[in-house]
C-alpha cells in the first residue's frame, strides 16, 4: 500500500520529507530503494513542526509520517502537519496501523492515509494485506488500467481473504476498545514498579496531551506499549521469559487476540542503522509489547511482573 501509494505521487528528482521514527521497512524502501528510481527521502523530527518546514523544497511532494510512531509510540499532529501540506501544495500521508478507528487522519486534514490489514483491523494474524485510504480521484488514479501503481504493480487481495478481513472489520471498535483497557492497565502499573514504560495513555508521555486532543473518544489510547530493558540480553532474557510464563508469543506482528512482544532493534526496526536508532532514542533493549484481549488483564500483569523481577528490572 505504502509502495503504490508512494511511487503514485512521486516521479524522478522528487522529494519526501518523512519522519526518522517510522517501521523498519518503510524506512528500507525509503532510504534504500526509492534512490533506484531517483527520489530522495529527507528523514527529520516531525515532532518539531519547523524542522519540518525547512525541510521542505521546490522537489517535495510529501509528508510522511505515522499517526503513532513504530515502536516509540510517538505521536504525530496531523491537524498542523495538513497545514503545513496544504500551504506548500503537497500531500501528507499517514499510517495508521497502531491506531485504527482511535485517530481519523482523514477527518484530521491528512490527504492519504494506510493501514497495514495485516494488524488490528484483520485482528487474527492471518493475512497479510494492506490499504490505502484516500479520495475517489486519487484511488481511481491508483487503479487506472494504463497508469495505476497498484493496478501495473499487481498487489491485488484475492476476493476470500477481502472478504474475511471486511468481515472481522465489524467487531474492530470492541477489540480496539479491550487492547486498549489492558494495556492502560499494564502501563499504569508498570510505571508504579519504576519501570521505563512508553505508552501514550500515560500522563508523562510527551504526546499524551496531543493525543487527547485528535483522538476519537471512547477508545482509549491503544493496544501498544514498549518498556525499556537496557540491554539486548535484558531484553531478549525478559521476552524469553514471558513466553515461557505463557503471557504471550515472541513475535513481530501485532493487533492479534494474543499478546505479542518483540525487541524492534533486531527486527522490525532493524533496517534502521544503529547510529541512527541511537539519534531517534530507539534503544537496544527496547521491548516493544502488543497488549491482547486478556479476560484477566490482573493475572496477566502478576506473570509480566514475575518476568520483571526475575530479570532483575523490578525489585
Amino acid at each position: 500500500a505504502i509502495s503504490c501509494a508512494i511511487l503514485q505521487l512521486c516521479n524522478s528528482g522528487d522529494e519526501i520529507v518523512s519522519s526518522r521514527t517510522i517501521y523498519g521497512g518503510t524506512y528500507a524502501f525509503f532510504k534504500n530503494f526509492l534512490p533506484k528510481f531517483g527520489i530522495s527521502v529527507k528523514f527529520v523530527n516531525t515532532q518539531d513542526l519547523e524542522t519540518v518546514k525547512s525541510a521542505i523544497t521546490k522537489k517535495t511532494k510529501v509528508i510522511y509520517c505515522e499517526a503513532v510512531s513504530n515502536p516509540l509510540l510517538e505521536i504525530a499532529d496531523i491537524p498542523n502537519l495538513a497545514k503545513i501540506a496544504n500551504a506548500k501544495n503537497i500531500k501528507l500521508m499517514v499510517d495508521n496501523t497502531f491506531s485504527p478507528i482511535m485517530i481519523s487522519p482523514l477527518r484530521l486534514g491528512a490527504h492519504i492515509v494506510v493501514h497495514s490489514l495485516t494488524k488490528y483491523i484483520n485482528g487474527t494474524s492471518d493475512c497479510v494485506a494492506g490499504c490505502v485510504c484516500s479520495t475517489h480521484e486519487f484511488i481511481s488514479q491508483l487503479t487506472d488500467i494504463n497508469s495505476g501503481a497498484s493496478m501495473l504493480l499487481g498487489p491485488v487481495l484475492d476476493s476470500y481473504r477481502a472478504a474475511s478481513i471486511l468481515k472481522n472489520l465489524h467487531s474492530l471498535h470492541i477489540r480496539i476498545k479491550k487492547h486498549s483497557e489492558n494495556a492502560q492497565y499494564l502501563a499504569e502499573n508498570f510505571e508504579k514498579l519504576g519501570c521505563k514504560v512508553f505508552y501514550p495513555g500515560l500522563p508523562k508521555h510527551n504526546g499524551n496531551n496531543l493525543l487527547k486532543e485528535i483522538m476519537n473518544e471512547g477508545f482509549g489510547y491503544g493496544g501498544m506499549l514498549a518498556i525499556d530493558a537496557g540491554t539486548t540480553e535484558k531484553a531478549n532474557e525478559l521476552m524469553a521469559n514471558m513466553q515461557i510464563e505463557k503471557v504471550g508469543y515472541l513475535a513481530v506482528s501485532l493487533g492479534y487476540f494474543k499478546t505479542l512482544f518483540s525487541s524492534p532493534g533486531h527486527s522490525t526496526s532493524s533496517e534502521i542503522p544503529e547510529e541512527e536508532r541511537k539519534a531517534m532514542g530507539l534503544s537496544e533493549g527496547l521491548v516493544r509489547i502488543s497488549i491482547g484481549l486478556d479476560n484477566d488483564i490482573k493475572k496477566t500483569y502478576e506473570r509480566i511482573k514475575k518476568c520483571l523481577t526475575e530479570v532483575g528490572l523490578v525489585k
